[in-house]
C-alpha cells in the first residue's frame, strides 16, 4: 500500500493556489514538497502542520492506494 497526495493537489486547485504559495504559507521545505510530489511518506508532524495551516483533515491531504 502506498500514499498519494492527490486530495491535497485537488484542494489546492480548488483554492487556485500554486504549490510555491502553499509551501510559503505552510513553511514546509522544498525537499518536503518534492517528496510529496513523488508520493513519498511524510512525518505526522508535517501532516499536522499542513492540516492546521490549511484547515484540512488528514483525509483531505492524503489517500492510500494499492500499489
Amino acid at each position: 500500500m502506498g500514499v498519494s497526495y492527490r486530495p491535497l493537489w485537488v484542494e489546492l486547485a480548488k483554492r487556485d493556489m500554486k504549490k510555491i504559495k502553499f509551501q510559503e504559507l505552510t513553511g514546509i521545505s522544498s525537499n518536503l514538497l518534492a517528496n510529496m510530489g513523488k508520493n513519498e511518506y511524510i512525518s505526522m508532524k508535517n501532516l499536522e502542520l499542513i492540516c492546521r495551516t490549511m484547515n484540512l483533515s488528514p483525509n483531505e491531504v492524503i489517500e492510500f492506494k494499492d500499489e
